[in-house]
């Protein structure tokens, strides 16, 4: 059973269009709703299933209506997402450890996946999300692991995709298109460091086998001086990540039937439609709504 639960107080009887959902793109989640309650910008409100949590964040932009309210709460990110730090430098100090540093100055636990990457970068007039971003990007790029940050409660969580295996029970639409894209393909990978006349070339990678069909696709990748000993693992990483289709399909409004609260982004779903999918997927988007008490689910794959 769903539970709407500000100031320990449940008030989904007085509330509807509960709506709850996040993207890839952007850390953290957010969570809407209506209601006849009047509840205070900054107010923290939970939404549960049982004793599951599935959200926790503030009301940090409340509408006022005639006869109700509307709200939109954002999870605990947004602090991430809206301090900005004047300066911070890492000097060779693994990517694990800087993350946690920098959970610790926005007051969240951080539990998160080993990463050994060295990260040696001064970041000036930027985000902690942004500064985060950055060091999963070169821990990605040197360790040709794809790791993921999210925010559950108070806790800053990074982990590797590959672990967060899902099996729902959806009943999928009978309807369904993949989309099929090449915009992103890239079958050269030069990496550089030094900038204007003094760039050098670093470590190259490239797989000619599909440059006669596609063409030459290229891409130039720069690396501090501090980095340059990653270099050849960063070309190789991103040719491996970068050389091929990118293949997308949106299933919208299925019901879950069982375990539909674990579908969240960066999971990789099973999936099964005859031929066309049957297997596991990236899901990038993931948006669910609450009405009338049935629980429905959309969502965006990619591989």
């Amino acid at each position: 059973m769903y539970r709407l639960v500000v100031n320990n107080q449940d008030i989904i009887k007085d509330s509807n269009t509960i709506s709850w959902g996040g993207d890839t793109d952007n850390i953290g989640s957010q969570l809407t709703f209506d209601s006849i309650k009047e509840i205070p910008t900054g107010t923290v409100i939970q939404l549960f299933n049982d004793s599951l949590e599935i959200f926790r964040g503030i009301a940090f932009k409340p509408i006022q209506r005639r006869w109700t309210w509307s709200y939109t709460c954002q999870d605990y990110s947004f602090y991430l997402k809206n301090n900005k730090i004047s300066v911070k430098q890492f000097y060779n100090i693994r990517a694990d450890e800087a993350i946690k540093s920098l959970a610790g100055e926005a007051y969240l636990t951080c539990v998160i996946a080993d990463i050994p990457t060295q990260i040696s970068k001064t970041y000036v007039n930027t985000t902690m999300a942004q500064i985060i971003d950055d060091i999963l990007d070169q821990a990605q790029s040197d360790q040709g692991t794809t790791y993921f940050k999210e925010i559950e409660g108070n806790v800053l969580y990074v982990r590797k995709l590959s672990e967060m295996k899902i099996t729902p029970r959806l009943i999928l639409p009978k309807d369904i298109d993949i989309e099929m894209s090449m915009e992103n393909m890239k079958n050269k990978i030069t990496v550089t460091s030094g900038n204007d006349g003094k760039a050098k070339v670093e470590a190259t990678a490239e797989d000619a086998s599909k440059q006669g069909f596609y063409g030459i696709l290229s891409d130039n990748l720069t690396v501090d001086d501090k980095n340059v000993a990653q270099a050849q693992n960063i070309a190789n990483n991103t040719l491996a990540n970068s050389n091929k289709i990118e293949y997308s399909c949106s299933l919208n409004d299925m019901f879950a039937v069982e375990n539909g609260d674990l579908v969240k982004p960066n999971r990789m779903i099973y999936l099964t439609a005859g031929k066309r999918l049957n297997g596991y997927y990236k899901i990038k988007t993931a948006n669910h709504k609450l009405e009338n008490g049935i629980h429905k689910v959309s969502i965006t794959v990619v591989w």
